[in-house]
């Protein structure tokens, strides 16, 4: 992620400001199941003698990037669960990508100044630099995990992670193998999630798909992305890059079909213990999310935020040292907007589809 990535990810947390209420649901489950007795039945169980608990509530943040919209969450979870047990003490896991700054995210975590430490002075945090594709906890350990905008985010497979005329496979015929890699990768996902909770444990998670309903053209983001594949062609064209190399950009992203996350769902419902609790299927719209001025402000300033979450991404493509990278990034940006100015999105409103999902882990 970019440097300024707390600041550029306003989309992301439009999202977590959009399901507030399930985001404390799922905090309530845990709440009951603390009640009832059935989060005391690990090794880190949580025993309640009266009105207190003892042990630590163990929380799991899985794709934490640089902690401001982290913080938003846990803000609500805490202040719930708080709400409960006064004296609580916690324990928040903030996992990301070996390569994220975890310096940054720590730094947010000190000076934000609605940071989740100002709640209580039994908060204990932690950063975790695996991928969300291992088991980044011991078994039984958490309480409750979240994890908003990282599903979509894939282990990379160059037969699949291919498309010539976008930065990401959308709106694509599946292969029957990529179809088949889609439903494994997200069933890991969330079997690996089910392995980390506890019984009665909870979990929340976003999760990108297309929308049955959405054609291309009505989809800001697939716009967005053949957008940024043209502009890199063009400098191709001209010689700055080699197009083999432009070929190769790729996010490795699975933007799920709606029938690949069924299966997984009847998959988890028949194999697992992870039980659905609750499901939504929502649009993020460009309203009320990125602003500007005019049409071409808002569609530059969009641009912009997306650009903070992938750019790293389709640096790493490039066979230089990270001077030349980074020129080339400059190049690119200063025709992207012009190519943005005279080539602007059309129906620009859909950013994309999404799952939310609450589960529930039964004994």
């Amino acid at each position: 992620m970019e440097k300024k990535y707390n600041e550029l990810s306003k989309i992301q947390l439009s999202l977590i400001d959009l399901n507030k209420k399930l985001i404390i649901n799922s905090s309530d489950i845990i709440i009951e199941n603390i009640k009832n007795g059935k989060l005391a039945k690990s090794s880190y169980g949580l025993k309640l003698n009266g009105n207190s608990i003892q042990g630590s509530i163990r929380i799991l943040d899985v794709g934490s990037s640089h902690g401001r919209n982290s913080i938003t969450i846990l803000n609500l979870i805490i202040s719930n669960i708080l709400k409960h047990f006064p004296n609580q003490c916690f324990e928040i896991l903030h996992d990301d990508l070996p390569e994220n700054d975890f310096s940054l995210l720590f730094n947010e975590i000190i000076k934000n100044e609605n940071s989740y430490l100002k709640l209580s002075n039994q908060l204990f945090y932690y950063g975790i630099g695996n991928s969300c594709y291992n088991q980044v906890v011991p078994s039984n350990s958490i309480d409750l995990c979240f994890s908003f905008s990282t599903s979509h985010w894939s282990p990379y497979n160059e037969k699949y992670h291919y498309y010539k005329d976008s930065i990401a496979v959308m709106y694509k015929k599946r292969s029957l193998e990529y179809r088949q890699f889609c439903i494994e990768t997200l069933y890991n996902f969330f079997l690996l999630r089910s392995k980390e909770l506890k019984s009665g444990g909870s979990f929340i998670c976003s999760l990108l798909h297309e929308n049955n309903s959405i054609t291309p053209e009505f989809d800001s983001l697939y716009q967005l992305y053949t957008k940024i594949k043209t502009v890199w062609k063009q400098m191709a064209n001209e010689n700055l890059i080699d197009i083999d190399i432009v070929n190769k950009m790729m996010l490795n992203w699975n933007v799920y079909k709606e029938d690949e996350v069924k299966e997984v769902l009847k998959m988890l419902e028949i194999n697992n213990k992870l039980k659905l609790v609750s499901i939504e299927q929502k649009t993020q719209k460009i309203k009320n999310t990125v602003f500007g001025n005019s049409d071409n402000e808002i569609q530059i300033n969009f641009y912009i935020q997306i650009n903070a979450a992938i750019k790293n991404i389709l640096k790493a493509y490039i066979p230089a040292d990270e001077n030349h990278r980074e020129s080339l990034f400059q190049i690119f940006n200063s025709k992207f907007i012009d190519h943005i100015k005279q080539n602007p999105i059309k129906n620009l409103g859909n950013i994309y589809s999404y799952f939310i999902m609450v589960f529930e882990k039964e004994e």
